[in-house]
C-alpha cells in the first residue's frame, strides 16, 4: 500500500486501541519525528499484528502523519502453498530463513534514506505466486513493518510486540480457515512460538493478550 492511499481500518474496538497506541507514540516516543521513522510490529501468527499495523497506519494518517506499510507475508521466499508443502518435507525450515529479511531491511533503509519508492513483492494467494508492486514512499513520515519476525530487524526505531500465544493463534487461524486443521499446523505454531516469543524482550511497547498497551522499560 502506498503512502498516498487511504489505509482501511477495521472495527471501532480495534480503532480505539490504535488511537491509544498513537497517543503513547506521540507522548513517549515523539512521533512524528523530524526524520523518517520505522515502527516494527511483531507477534505470533493470529496475534493481531496485521490488524494493529493497518489500524495504526489509519490513525497516523488521520492525525496528519503520513504512513506506509510493509507486510512480511509479501517477502516469503516461497509462495504460500509451496511453502506449506516444503514444510511438510522439511519441518526444520520453519523460521526467519523462510523470509527475505535482507530485502525487508533493504527497503527500510531505502525509506529512511529518502527514496521515493521501491519495487517490492506482493503475494497473489489464489495464484500461489508473487507479483511486484511499487511501494510509494513520497511524502511518508512513518513506515510500519509488520510480521512474525519484525523485531529481528535491528534498525527499527520503535518496536511493538503482541503477546498472544500460539494457542490463541491456533484458535484464531481456525476461525479464519487459515490452514487445514492438521497436526502439522500445531507443530509449526509451536516451533514459531519458540522463535517469536523471545522477541518480546526487544520491544518498546507490549500489547497483552487482552489488548492492554504498556511501555516496556
Amino acid at each position: 500500500m502506498s503512502a498516498g492511499e487511504v489505509h482501511q481500518a477495521t472495527d471501532s474496538e480495534y480503532m480505539q486501541r490504535a488511537e491509544r497506541l498513537l497517543a503513547l507514540l506521540q507522548s513517549d516516543f515523539g512521533v512524528p519525528r523530524a526524520t523518517r521513522t520505522v515502527i516494527a510490529v511483531a507477534g505470533e501468527s493470529g496475534s493481531g499484528k496485521s490488524v494493529t499495523a493497518i489500524d495504526l497506519a489509519a490513525v497516523l494518517d488521520r492525525a496528519g502523519i503520513r504512513s506506509a506499510i510493509i507486510h512480511q507475508d509479501n517477502y516469503f521466499v516461497r509462495p504460500p502453498r509451496t511453502n506449506h508443502e516444503h514444510r511438510l518435507t522439511d519441518i526444520g525450515s520453519v523460521g526467519p530463513g523462510e523470509v527475505q529479511m535482507d530485502l525487508i531491511g533493504e527497503h527500510m533503509r531505502a525509506f529512511r534514506a529518502g527514496h521515493a519508492a521501491v519495487t517490492a513483492p506482493v503475494v497473489d494467494y489464489p495464484g500461489n505466486r508473487f507479483l511486484t508492486q511499487q511501494l510509494d514512499f513520497t511524502a511518508t513520515d512513518v513506515l510500519v513493518v509488520e510480521g512474525t519476525y519484525a523485531l529481528f530487524l535491528d534498525d527499527a526505531e520503535i518496536r511493538i510486540f503482541l503477546e498472544a500465544t500460539y494457542a490463541d493463534s491456533a484458535e484464531r487461524r481456525r476461525e479464519r480457515d487459515r490452514d487445514p486443521d492438521a497436526p502439522i499446523i500445531a507443530t509449526i505454531l509451536d516451533i514459531e512460538h519458540r522463535i517469536i516469543a523471545p522477541q518480546a524482550a526487544r520491544a518498546d511497547i507490549v500489547i497483552s493478550r487482552t489488548y492492554d498497551i504498556a511501555r516496556r522499560g
